[in-house]
């Protein structure tokens, strides 16, 4: 797909580290990074505690896959434990750069490539602080986004405001944090944005949300704002699965909406949730934190328009470039319902969408991620390889 791109150096290896190819973006993004350096000439390896998962289908054969040894334990304690077998993969393989897909292994990436000339380059795929979060449990989890972005040679954030929390003088003031666009806006989307046709007359207004079915993406406020809209004539798609499922269901009959709301699941293919994301009027993004939320943009990538909430200081700058309204307040149904009634009266211009969009477009974007990558690699500290000394 990227083949008409110059080759990198092909002595570069980066190896990426992700738990499991779930149904997050995040998961997406690394897949996605791994096939694009192999195709553009670099050594890419993913290295995964588990192999299996709605988005493995993604994987390029040509990306070399290597399990990272793993208890049976709840996720968050295998992360832990994973530790020592992630540290004699580095010193086995000695990858240049040791990626981390996201939030919760960015202190495992940075530890693993501890006392090595592997340089660990984490990614905040969340909010530093969530909104409403309460000022203690807030300066806990700033001092700990902080302190692992000082013990990685690189981190890269979604957006100005956290790169400035992270870089704030101070004892645990980062020295190397990059704001990059998160690579979203795939040549599926492309198509289905160039395929886009506008809404006849008489047709529903369709509205569209994409993401798992947990407390996270709270579709119950989106779902208790479009019952504000019986004047309206709208039908809602939710693509995605999760534990809320059943329970969203059963809101939608409480609110008398059953026959407007189809739930068709999680959809594994790309090219149908870009096709899906083409033919909606709105997509709905009521999410009670997010990094950047990566469906905002494949949407608007796509020509939707958006409705969001406020999770996160990132996304304000991309919705006031689109000509979308403000983010809403958190679990605020009421302002939710208001912003989707404006919203499908006013339509930002195809044009300033894709003007919006433009530096998020996937080859660009990756090209980003590389070549911050690359940099680091340039400066990589002289040691020998400890493969002779670490049998496979």
């Amino acid at each position: 797909m990227f083949h008409a791109h110059p080759p990198m150096a092909a002595s570069l290896f980066i190896a990426i580290y992700l738990y499991e190819p779930s149904d997050g973006g995040l998961d997406r993004v690394a897949i996605l990074f791994a096939n694009h350096l192999v195709q553009r000439g670099v050594r890419a390896e993913l290295w995964m505690a588990r192999t299996e998962g709605p988005v493995a289908r993604l994987i390029d054969p040509a990306v070399t896959v290597r399990r990272v040894p793993s208890p049976p334990l709840e996720r968050r304690l295998a992360m832990i434990a994973q530790f020592p077998g992630l540290a004699v993969m580095v010193r086995r393989h000695g990858p240049d750069v040791l990626y981390s897909a996201g939030n919760q292994s960015n202190m495992l990436v940075a530890l693993a490539a501890l006392g090595t000339g592997t340089r660990a380059v984490g990614r905040i795929s969340n909010p530093l602080i969530r909104p409403g979060q309460k000022r203690l449990a807030a300066h806990f989890r700033l001092r700990r986004f902080r302190a692992i972005a000082r013990a990685s040679a690189m981190t890269i954030v979604m957006g100005e405001a956290d790169r400035r929390l992270l870089t704030a003088a101070g004892p645990l003031a980062a020295t190397d944090v990059r704001l990059l666009p998160r690579p979203s806006v795939t040549p599926a989307m492309d198509a289905a944005f160039a395929a886009r046709k506008p809404r006849q007359p008489g047709d529903p207004c369709r509205l569209l949300m994409v993401g798992r079915l947990a407390v996270q993406k709270d579709h119950a406020t989106a779902l208790r704002a479009v019952a504000r809209l019986p004047h309206l004539d709208w039908r809602l798609q939710i693509a995605g699965d999760g534990p809320l499922r059943d329970e969203l269901i059963q809101l939608c009959g409480a609110l008398g909406i059953s026959d407007r709301v189809a739930f068709p699941g999680f959809i594994a293919d790309p090219q149908h949730v870009a096709a899906l994301m083409g033919q909606a009027d709105l997509l709905l993004q009521p999410s009670r934190w997010e990094g950047l939320a990566g469906t905002v943009i494949e949407a608007l990538g796509c020509g939707a328009g958006v409705v969001a909430t406020d999770s996160t200081p990132n996304i304000r700058p991309l919705l006031q470039a689109a000509g979308q309204h403000d983010p809403v307040p958190v679990g605020d149904d009421a302002a939710f319902a208001r912003a989707v009634e404006w919203a499908l009266g006013h339509p930002a211009p195809l044009p300033q969408l894709a003007s919006a969009t433009a530096p998020y477009r996937l080859a660009d974007a990756l090209d980003g991620y590389a070549g911050a990558c690359r940099s680091l690699a340039g400066n990589r500290p002289h040691r020998f390889r400890e493969s002779s000394l670490i049998r496979p």
